[in-house]
């Protein structure tokens, strides 16, 4: 890549960031208000999955969330890629490459709704697990790296994302099983904590691209004003 390649990216990724945050809270808002779930309930963030929204049978407006899901991917993979610009480390780009190898598997969870459980399954964990192991890796730059200029407190926020997808994963799954042999008799808890700490994880990453976007634009205008 040449150097007026990278200049554009530079400027392109804070921009993909934001962009990416907008388009998925949006796209949920709009999958999620008019939702009539299995047992005829709206959709809850304390006991509904994110990938409900996107199932054909049940959420009317399926459509624009998938297709905002593979959008807000394909920007996910610019921010990441560009992240690079900012912070050309060994430890960085070993970030970047398996942050855009995991917004590859989110495009793939935007294509394959979790009606087609077993593959939507594969592919959702797989971009989960991807996505805060990129988030570890590059927290750990920010906060050993000397040349990483995002400040230290980001790399706290960003370790939060594959320790909270630890809890996640250890978490007992029996209720998984149950809802999907009992159907419309499945009693859903009012607080069901595994789908409510996939939503802890989603806001943890998508507030951090917001913070690492706003702190990419407070860069740029650091170094216009030094070559002013």
């Amino acid at each position: 890549m040449n150097q007026k390649s990278k200049e554009r990216l530079k400027k392109i990724t804070p921009i993909a960031g934001v962009l990416t945050c907008i388009i998925l809270y949006s796209v949920i808002l709009i999958a999620a208000i008019p939702y009539v779930g299995q047992q005829g309930e709206t959709y809850s963030f304390w006991n509904h999955f994110i990938s409900d929204l996107g199932s054909i049978r049940f959420s009317v407006n399926h459509t624009i969330y998938n297709r905002g899901i593979v959008l807000a991917a394909l920007g996910f993979g610019t921010f990441t890629f560009g992240l690079q610009t900012y912070v050309n480390t060994k430890v960085m780009r070993r970030g970047v490459a398996v942050g855009v190898l995991s917004a590859c598997f989110c495009v793939g969870v935007g294509l394959v709704p979790e009606d087609y459980r077993i593959p939507h399954l594969i592919l959702a964990v797989s971009f989960f697990s991807l996505a805060a192991l990129a988030a570890g890796i590059v927290a750990w730059s920010i906060w050993r790296e000397a040349e990483n200029p995002f400040p230290r407190w980001m790399a706290i926020h960003g370790a939060l994302v594959p320790i909270a997808f630890v809890v996640f994963m250890a978490m007992p799954k029996e209720l998984m099983a149950k809802k999907r042999l009992e159907g419309a008799l499945f009693d859903r808890p009012e607080i069901w904590w595994l789908p409510f700490f996939e939503w802890v994880i989603f806001l943890l990453l998508t507030t951090w691209i917001v913070f690492a976007s706003i702190n990419m634009w407070r860069l740029q205008q650091q170094q216009k004003r030094a070559y002013e």
